[in-house]
């Protein structure tokens, strides 16, 4: 029987209705999928995308497009992944990318077989995703693109004699954190690029037509994405628009509670720090500078900036959360039970991996393996204790069935309670530090920096 390129099984499309439902309903609080009106409907596709976080980013591809398509999609991922998993992620159609910074140059040889199955994909009106970054960025900005990704398409076409259109989709994520569950993550689509006008130059010129259509995806990419290219006042930058761009973004008629608008606010934020940066080096610079010494300040007393923020009445509304959160303690701990574990197995990963932006991966992903092995080892245990005589008497079976039904909605309502516990945590030290006016310096330097900006930037 020939192999289908392109169209999924039913245990794939199985899993990936449940991988979805936990991804959008439960991992993340809301996500963005934007412009997907331009993927195209057939025909072979490679879609192309910066990459900040691991796992999570293939996922929101992933998830983004098979609402639209319905076709298995190969990604091209880290090839140290494959050690443990190999034949799973291959299933759920991941192929190995040997690096040269990470598997030496002996590896390189091993892409030929993930090349090849790249163009049978593409050959056969497959869809293939890849990060041309070679490796994920560790902040907002965008790396270089390695080029074998046009080597591939143009082969394809080759094949064909180049009578077939190859498309380029550029795309985009964006995370509002990268670490943290119930937050928000963004996926969007750029303007699909064909290949087939570059024909003719190929033939002659292969690697000046590569060079062209690279700076046309990437352009793309970076127009979409935020791109925080000051890489040396990175971390003042990342701060200011994270406390700052809050104002900013209301003063200039986006919603910062809106992720999209957020960006786009953000990457006008940047652009006008750069501008004023090249009018005016000198006292960019110093702002940069205090907002570094604002952030090890605040990061030090372990309080965030939304709390100087907060409106009147912010201490009665503190207070009265915690009261809600005593009252609620007792349902948080029967949702533990099994929940808790979802956390234990990824925090001891987590703890072996000194890459960070591969920590959101590895959460989602246990809770995806994990939740119904211990879902049914706890339908097995109460039915178990229904069993009992006594626990009949306490719990019939009725009851205890109800209870493991409801396992999926307790374990959403832990997940939460923790979220809420941290804040509440944070909130109450800000309000004990300003109490005992342990924060005057700080907020008068904060007051400095957003005064000096609002002069800078009006």
């Amino acid at each position: 029987m020939s192999k289908q390129y392109g169209k999924p099984d039913a245990g794939y499309s199985i899993f990936k209705w449940y991988v979805r439902l936990l991804h959008n309903a439960f991992y993340y609080k809301k996500v963005y999928w934007i412009d997907t009106a331009n993927i195209p409907d057939k025909g072979p596709l490679m879609i192309v995308s910066n990459h900040q976080n691991g796992l999570s980013d293939v996922l929101g591809i992933l998830m983004s497009i098979g609402t639209r398509q319905h076709r298995k999609i190969k990604v091209v991922a880290r090839a140290d992944v494959f050690r443990f998993f190999g034949k799973g992620l291959r299933w759920l159609g991941l192929l190995p990318a040997y690096r040269l910074s990470y598997e030496g140059a002996a590896s390189l040889k091993n892409n030929e077989d993930s090349f090849k199955e790249m163009e049978n994909e593409l050959l056969n009106d497959g869809t293939v995703v890849i990060y041309p970054e070679a490796g994920h960025q560790d902040k907002r900005w965008l790396g270089s693109f390695s080029q074998a990704y046009l080597h591939v398409l143009f082969k394809s076409a080759e094949k064909t004699n180049f009578e077939k259109e190859f498309f380029i989709l550029p795309s985009c994520n964006h995370y509002s954190n990268y670490f943290e569950m119930r937050e928000e993550m963004l996926i969007r689509y750029g303007t699909p690029v064909s290949i087939a006008p570059y024909y003719e130059l190929y033939r002659t010129k292969p690697r000046t037509a590569q060079r062209k259509v690279n700076d046309i995806v990437r352009k793309q990419v970076s127009d979409m994405m935020l791109n925080i290219s000051d890489l040396e006042n990175y971390e003042a930058i990342d701060y200011l628009r994270e406390t700052y761009g809050i104002r900013y973004a209301q003063d200039n008629g986006y919603n910062p509670a809106d992720l999209s608008e957020k960006l786009k606010s953000d990457k006008q934020l940047f652009a006008e720090l750069e501008e004023k940066k090249n009018e005016n080096e000198e006292k960019i610079r110093a702002i940069y500078k205090k907002t570094r010494e604002l952030k090890s300040k605040t990061e030090q007393l372990g309080i965030t900036d939304r709390c100087f923020d907060a409106p009147k009445g912010h201490r009665r509304r503190v207070y009265s959360d915690m009261l809600i959160h005593l009252l609620l303690f007792p349902l948080y701990l029967l949702s533990s039970v099994p929940n808790a574990l979802l956390l234990c197995v990824p925090h001891y990963l987590k703890a072996k991996i000194n890459d960070p932006l591969l920590h959101s991966g590895i959460t989602f992903g246990a809770i995806v393996l994990l939740a119904p092995v211990l879902y049914v080892i706890t339908l097995i245990l109460l039915m178990c204790l229904v069993a009992n005589s006594l626990w009949i008497a306490f719990a019939p079976f009725p009851t205890a069935f109800l209870y493991w039904l409801s396992l999926p909605i307790l374990g959403f309502f832990f997940f939460v309670y923790r979220k809420k516990s941290k804040l509440l945590k944070v909130a109450l030290r800000f309000e004990r530090l300003l109490k005992k006016g342990k924060l005057n310096d700080i907020i008068d330097l904060r007051t400095h920096i957003f005064d000096s900006l609002d002069e800078l930037l009006k």
